[in-house]
């Protein structure tokens, strides 16, 4: 005799038969669909395909004859027949390259690339076009004159100028992180426009720097710029702004730096639940912003 559990298990209550009832009427129908499709729908489909099917051929080869003559009419720039010349890749102009058989956009695409400093100095090289392949070089190649190139430049003279940018001496001076402006920035070694306008925006967003370190945090900073002008900055926190923790919205938390979603959501949520913060210490009651956040973030908050 089954046990008392296995056979509850096996059973059914009224609203499960019905449904394993209307399941299997479905897969029944199902699979009667499927049969009646195979053998009917199959028979009638050869059929049309024997009675239409060269008619269909026909008609798709006449469509795609009539589209091969619009091609050709549309493109009245292309010769019928091409009577090659002698032309000298460096210097043949658009309307010698459209005789060559080329389309006015890949000519434009071969002056393109003539004109950033492409120099063929020898017949290969115009094989480095992409709208050359093996067989339009081949058709090419004994009508390719190459006339005499002066030499290569000397890398040398090319760089003078940079070299002797690169070996300028810097001046020594002292700035002041969180007062310098943008052209004072400029003054250390390295730091150009760009530059002087992250450190500027940084400080901005952070409401101060209160250790020179923090330079290595602006985008694109790294210790190969940063440790010639470590020297040469100081920085003041009599400066530094602060920020309510009490009353910012979500949207001033979230602009500091050192505060990401989740811990700008945190604040707001302990704010909600324990009141105000009657001291900066208690965002370490937050699991979020312990340790190294909370040292981050403390020197930028104030309760009042």
């Amino acid at each position: 005799m089954l046990p008392e559990w296995f056979r509850e298990y096996l059973s059914f209550h009224r609203t499960e038969r019905l449904g394993v009832i209307a399941l299997s009427v479905i897969l029944v129908l199902l699979v009667c669909f499927n049969v009646y499709q195979r053998v009917f729908w199959r028979s009638d489909f050869e059929r049309i395909q024997l009675e239409f099917g060269p008619r269909i051929v026909e008609f798709v080869a006449k469509h795609d004859s009539i589209h091969e003559q619009n091609f050709q009419q549309h493109q009245p720039w292309l010769p019928q027949t091409i009577d090659y010349f002698a032309f000298d890749p460096n210097t043949l102009d658009s309307s010698g390259w459209v005789k060559l058989g080329f389309s006015p956009k890949q000519t434009a695409a071969i002056l393109k690339y003539r004109n950033a400093g492409a120099v063929f100095r020898k017949k290969e090289d115009i094989k480095r076009l992409f709208v050359v392949d093996e067989e339009k070089y081949a058709e090419l190649e004994p009508f390719i004159t190459i006339n005499e190139l002066p030499d290569k430049p000397n890398p040398s003279k090319e760089f003078k100028a940079f070299e002797a940018t690169r070996d300028q001496k810097f001046e020594p001076v002292i700035v002041e992180l969180n007062a310098a402006d943008t052209a004072q920035l400029q003054h250390l070694y390295g730091i150009g426009p760009s530059f002087a306008k992250r450190i500027v925006k940084y400080r901005e967003l952070l409401g101060g720097y209160i250790s020179k370190e923090q330079v290595l945090e602006v985008y694109g900073m790294d210790s190969a710029r940063y440790l010639p002008i470590a020297e040469s900055l100081l920085v003041d926190t009599a400066y530094r702004v602060r920020i309510n923790i009490n009353t910012a919205d979500f949207k001033t938390l979230l602009r500091h730096p050192y505060l990401n979603k989740n811990q700008v959501n945190a604040i707001i949520n302990y704010r909600k639940q324990h009141g105000t913060f009657q001291s900066i210490s208690q965002l370490q009651n937050i699991h979020l912003l312990k340790g190294e956040p909370y040292r981050k973030i403390a020197p930028y908050f104030t309760v009042q």
